[in-house]
């Protein structure tokens, strides 16, 4: 094998949404759901280098007049649905040796859920939440502060993740990086770690 580590994207990947939720968010807003959806999208996004997702959430249902706390809008499990073939492969992987990370970019209040609930702190090696990084992928930033925590030279690194973006970002460091097709499973996941001399 070339590798020392490898480090996995977590929705698309690992996790999926859970059938049905993000509809169930959607219904709070009436005809409105699309805005609310979009309006939530952006909140996401200012938040996953480490600003409140809460308090940016309130905003958001003060803006749609939504007089419920976030709780009963947004489920404590933020509706994710862990693919157990997935988590069994890194398992798998770190069997024969190697080491293996997390990387995905969260917000703080699911990202802090996923670190709680998930049971990731048995399955990975280290977690690398862009919450707590301060950096968000495809940013530099991000893959290097990976990197000087792991402390290994980046051909030695396999980055896994579904966004092509994520993808050449972290190849600018001189990261292996490969683009996974959206919940392609373990057919998906074999091949790419074939490519580096790693067979499950």
């Amino acid at each position: 094998m070339n590798l020392d580590w490898v480090l996995f994207d977590a929705d698309g990947v690992l996790q999926g949404p859970r059938k049905g939720w993000i509809e169930d968010v959607s219904t709070w807003a009436g005809c409105r759901s699309e805005e609310f959806l979009l309006a939530i999208a952006a909140a996401d996004v200012a938040c996953l280098t480490g600003k409140d997702f809460g308090a940016a959430m309130r905003e958001v249902l003060r803006k749609f007049e939504i007089d419920v706390p976030l709780e009963q809008v947004i489920d404590q499990d933020f509706g994710i649905e862990i693919r157990q073939p997935m988590v069994d492969a890194v398992r798998a992987v770190r069997d024969l040796g190697l080491r293996c990370a997390l990387a995905t970019n969260q917000h703080n209040l699911r990202g802090g859920y996923m670190r709680r609930s998930l049971g990731f702190e048995a399955i990975f090696d280290e977690q690398f939440y862009s919450f707590e990084v301060g950096f968000a992928k495809p940013e530099a930033g991000y893959f290097q502060t990976i990197m000087d925590r792991i402390k290994v030279a980046p051909h030695r690194v396999l980055f896994i993740d579904d966004h092509d973006g994520n993808v050449a970002g972290a190849r600018e460091l001189g990261i292996n990086s490969e683009l996974f097709p959206v919940d392609g499973g373990v057919a998906a996941l074999n091949p790419i770690l074939d490519r580096y001399g790693v067979r499950l």
